[in-house]
């Protein structure tokens, strides 16, 4: 067991790791990356769950609002990551988002209101504006 020891960190990335030491390396980011052997466990878990180029990329992101030294800062933003789409998944179509407004004639309050209290009192349309 290993109750009481604290885990001596390694400055060489793990085989796995190396994409995403690459890709980070590759964005002029240069943090230290002597991490214990827990913490290269979660990267491992992280890198299969959302994948590399995420992870790639909110570290560079972080890099760039905030002078980071150490790989292990990023650790926390990678920990609340969704998991990475499925293959195939096609990004949602530009504008997608975006709720079209009514481009018709437009009553004003008053108006509204009018119509509302006909249509509460039982009055049609066509009685509500003789």
């Amino acid at each position: 067991m290993n109750e009481g020891r604290k885990e001596a960190p390694t400055a060489i990335p793990p085989e796995f790791a190396r994409p995403l030491v690459d890709k980070i390396t590759a964005a002029a980011v240069y943090p230290r990356w002597d991490l214990t052997p827990t913490e290269w466990f979660q990267i491992d878990a992280l890198i299969k769950r959302s994948g590399v180029d995420m992870l790639a990329a909110v570290a560079v992101r972080a890099a760039a609002k905030k002078d980071v030294s150490h790989a292990r800062y990023f650790l926390r933003a990678w920990l609340n990551l969704p998991p990475a789409a499925a293959p195939g998944t096609a990004p949602p179509a530009a504008g997608a988002d975006v709720i079209p407004l009514d481009r018709g004639p437009r009553r004003g309050r008053a108006a509204t209101a009018a119509a509302m209290f006909a249509t509460a009192a039982g009055i049609t349309p066509q009685e509500h504006h003789r």
